[in-house]
């Protein structure tokens, strides 16, 4: 876990900035507490307003909103908005990437922060936005994306590409692609965060779908 601590803007908000290799846990003000993953960071306020509580996010989290019929609870990404009573679920928006989120309980409701869209999830259901930028909806197997959550990298039918992404940043090592074709290969794999990457990428090379080695701190 990081040992890094909220630190306090002008306008009254605070921000966490988890480094790669790290995982944080807070409790909001409200008493809704956050995992947040390698890479990402959060801008909440010292104080939730009265008819509101709003944060903003870079990266991933797994959101237990406390619940509050009086107070809508937002999640604000570049691409995508999200409202919430309370509820749990998990988003992933960290940049350059396509942003998803995944519904554990409750129900939320998911908007284009560009265009007028917005799609209402139930349990088991996720929303990712498709290559031309539109509120994709689908079902999944939620336990399968709790896994960074639990200290493992899972993955289940993921594409090459995000599975590299995730552990280039929990490791904090650049990713160097020979094959673009490989990047649309999909794949499962499941193994503990804690192991050295040498180990983990042993385990990929098992799956004898491409060749991983470690040259000059890359992968």
């Amino acid at each position: 876990m990081s040992h890094s601590q909220p630190r306090q803007e002008e306008n009254k908000y605070n921000r966490i900035e988890v480094p790669r290799g790290s995982e944080y846990w807070i409790v909001l003000p409200d008493g809704t507490r956050v995992w947040l993953n390698a890479a990402t960071e959060l801008k909440y306020p010292v104080a939730f307003h009265a008819k509101e509580r709003r944060v903003y996010l870079k990266g991933e989290a797994y959101f237990e909103v406390a619940p509050d019929k009086n107070r809508p609870f937002y999640v604000e990404t570049e691409e995508v908005k999200i409202r919430v009573l309370g509820t749990v679920f998990d988003v992933k928006a960290y940049p350059r990437y396509s942003p998803d989120v995944i519904l554990y309980q409750g129900r939320v409701n998911v908007s284009h922060t560009k265009r007028n869209q917005s799609k209402e999830m139930h349990p088991g259901e996720q929303i990712s936005l498709d290559k031309q930028g539109k509120l994709q909806l689908k079902r999944v197997d939620t336990e399968k994306r709790k896994g960074w959550a639990e200290n493992e990298f899972s993955f289940d039918n993921t594409d090459l590409r995000q599975v590299m992404q995730d552990i280039g940043s929990w490791y904090n090592i650049s990713i160097v692609f020979r094959s673009r074709p490989l990047l649309d290969e999909r794949i499962y794999f499941h193994i503990n965060r804690q192991l050295p990457v040498n180990t983990v990428l042993d385990a990929l090379n098992d799956l004898k779908i491409a060749q991983f080695t470690m040259k000059e701190g890359k992968i």
